[in-house]
């Protein structure tokens, strides 16, 4: 079997503490005093210890045209759900964990995306993007669909979670990358 998939997985533990899981690409976001506090980091061959397991195990990496590394040149990510063909080249499934207590006073939402809203819409356009709605439901519509008017091509998934300060940061302004045509052009390619 040689498809796959990503997963973060958010625990809320008695009210007070989320417990993150996550491998792959899909991101956690917790929005605190307006700014964003990232839950999880991306399981790519450009991370140090993620490149050292892959060659550990005999696998490589390999670069496209558009200079992004793949595990032996096929997968972007060296943490995967699936991927069987490649769990014997250093890829796994083991999740990356992390605690974060919540302080209900600042914390205005968490948001879980996909890659194809984090790899075009940057963690602080997504704090300021939902601040400006008025439920989570709406939130999770306009930052799928602001990704793919900037011109996504992968798939857009959000959840929003609301915390105690919800809509306290509602008067931010919303500010947006221009070079962002020339940070994603060719992300799937």
């Amino acid at each position: 079997m040689n498809c796959g998939t990503t997963a973060t997985v958010v625990l809320l533990r008695d009210g007070i503490e989320l417990v993150v899981a996550s491998v792959g690409d899909s991101r956690a976001l917790l929005c605190r005093n307006g700014k964003p506090l990232k839950l999880t980091t991306d399981h790519t061959p450009e991370r140090k210890e993620e490149k050292q397991r892959i060659k550990d195990s005999g696998g490589f990496i390999a670069w496209n045209s558009l200079g992004q590394s793949h595990v032996n040149g096929r997968l972007a990510m060296t943490r995967s759900i699936g991927d069987l063909d490649l769990k014997t080249k250093g890829v796994i499934a083991d999740p990356e964990t992390k605690r974060v207590k919540l302080h209900h006073a600042d914390d205005g939402f968490l948001v879980l995306t996909t890659d194809g809203i984090n790899f075009i819409v940057n963690s602080q356009e997504i704090c300021d993007i939902i601040n400006q709605c008025h439920d989570p439901i709406e939130a999770a519509q306009v930052l799928t669909e602001q990704a793919i008017q900037f011109g996504t091509e992968d798939n857009s998934t959000a959840i929003v979670v609301p915390f105690g300060a919800w809509g306290k940061h509602k008067n931010a302004e919303v500010s947006f990358s221009f070079s962002r045509g020339f940070a994603s052009s060719g992300r799937w390619a």
